[in-house]
């Protein structure tokens, strides 16, 4: 592809959620490099429809036959799809010297692409944003973290397009992508479950209205979390070196030893905060994490 070009075409495989989304961004875009949406491919012509008039331009097509060529080719099917797919559009014979095929992906590589070519590029961009509501992702969208990853010359264009819709990208190594991948996950779905379980041992305290409680400890806390970073931001017993109040609420969960185990995993990694606080002394600390290897052992056998 010629780096120079002042337009490019973009096909898009897979036009749920976020394809569409993305494509509507990109093609509406006013960065030095114009983008037209060529074909919108969804497995019934009823949902390419539906997403062509979504994003406003396009041709919608029911699966990949008679496909036409684009510059660009966008595979936004689920991730178990994208090989098998991105196979099918390898033998399609449709893809040209220069061309290049991405997906969005957060957990796979650009190495998943089958390509039949060495002169085609592929890469991966993951933004690391909710297209639950793609008419809210419009707006919404700007300021994003994309990680990018794949051949150069694909990272360099596609990098470009996504900072010209409000993505702050950054480079990603194909090897780190499954770890970058679970810290995501770690600090969004699994935040939410742990604030669920935090309201099922409230609900279990007999306490009404669980999240009126937790909300503003939340809020404070994440505020606290970006203003001070993990060892500024880290308090109550463990930060203290207060093993009698550790002990208790282990002793509290002895009846649900899944939430014993996960208060204990997680009180691990705050001892190691508090040690870089120095608010507890060494002995303190060892005492508490002695109780928490107890309590995780117990649970294990």
């Amino acid at each position: 592809m010629d780096k120079a070009k002042s337009s490019l075409s973009l096909s898009c495989i897979g036009a749920g959620r976020a394809g569409k989304t993305l494509c509507k961004l990109l093609a509406e875009q006013h960065s030095e490099v114009e983008v037209s949406i060529r074909q919108v491919i969804n497995r019934s012509l009823e949902s390419a429809t539906e997403a062509v008039s979504f994003i406003g331009q396009g041709e919608p097509q029911a699966g990949i036959e008679n496909l036409l060529a684009a510059d660009i080719w966008l595979i936004a099917t689920p991730d178990d799809e994208i090989g098998a797919v991105s196979e099918q559009l390898s033998q399609s014979g449709v893809l040209r010297s220069g061309d290049i095929v991405f997906h969005c992906s957060g957990s796979l590589s650009s190495e998943i692409i089958s390509l039949s070519a060495e002169d085609i590029y592929r890469a991966s961009v993951h933004p690391i944003h909710s297209f639950a509501n793609p008419q809210n992702s419009l707006t919404g969208f700007s300021g994003s973290a994309c990680a990018v990853e794949g051949d150069q010359s694909a990272r360099d264009i596609l990098s470009g397009l996504f900072s010209a819709i409000g993505g702050k990208c950054f480079a990603l190594a194909a090897d780190k992508k499954a770890l970058y991948h679970a810290a995501t996950v770690m600090a969004c779905n699994n935040l939410i479950s742990l604030l669920s379980l935090s309201q099922q041992m409230l609900e279990a305290a007999d306490i009404d209205d669980a999240e009126s409680l937790l909300q503003p400890l939340i809020e404070n806390s994440l505020h606290n979390y970006f203003r001070s970073g993990a060892v500024g931001a880290l308090t109550g017993p463990i930060s203290r070196g207060d093993s009698k109040t550790v002990e208790t609420h282990i002793e509290s969960l002895k009846a649900h030893p899944h939430w014993q185990k996960i208060y204990s995993s997680l009180g691990e990694i705050a001892v190691s905060l508090s040690a870089q606080q120095g608010f507890a002394s060494d002995k303190q600390l060892e005492t508490i994490s002695s109780l928490l290897a107890r309590a995780n052992n117990h649970e294990q056998n």
